[in-house]
């Protein structure tokens, strides 16, 4: 039972579970920054307009809460950087992180693409703002992004060792109650 796929299995219990945590805490401020961008869509503050310069004027016709704005940015790159950074540290454990970096970031990617479009049709009248468009060209990328990883790494790179430990070993499935058999020697 020596085979790369059992390996990565058997790997997952040794990835400090600090990393768990942190690859969690990631992927939820990442769908907390899309999550809060809607709430910036456009419409004027309640700031008189003649105590703005010109570049104030332009930024407050775009964005309604300038300090949610930025807030949802952090958010979004600190989750971003976050995944990529444990992408990086596990990328050999295709198991560890299809199931706590990619999928996870495709399905936030997801929501935030849901929670955008929910704003624009239902509050904003159908009408893509600067910020609208903005907001759903990165959470749209995000989830390409988050996409294209799962299925390299489900659908090739783990599928090839898993066809080989199949090969080797026998199929196996999780059973009744999740026991795990061979089904095939």
């Amino acid at each position: 039972m020596d085979t790369q796929y059992v390996n990565m299995l058997l790997a997952i219990d040794d990835i400090p579970f600090l990393d768990g945590i942190l690859s969690k805490f990631f992927t939820w401020i990442l769908l907390a920054g899309f999550v809060l961008f809607p709430g910036t869509f456009s419409s004027l503050n309640t700031i008189p307009l003649s105590q703005l310069n010109g570049t104030e004027k332009q930024i407050l016709g775009r964005v309604k809460n300038l300090p949610l704005f930025i807030i949802a940015w952090i958010c979004t790159g600190i989750g971003g950087a976050g995944m990529i950074w444990l992408w990086i540290k596990w990328r050999r454990n295709y198991i560890w992180v299809v199931r706590n970096i990619w999928m996870p970031g495709l399905l936030n990617s997801l929501a935030g693409i849901i929670s955008t479009l929910a704003n624009v049709y239902g509050v904003q009248g159908h009408q893509f703002s600067s910020t609208s468009k903005s907001t759903i060209s990165v959470t749209t990328i995000t989830a390409g992004v988050c996409g294209a990883f799962v299925a390299v790494y489900q659908f090739w790179l783990l599928a090839l060792i898993k066809r080989k430990h199949d090969r080797e070993v026998g199929r196996e499935g999780a059973g009744k109650h999740g026991e795990g058999v061979v089904i095939r020697a």
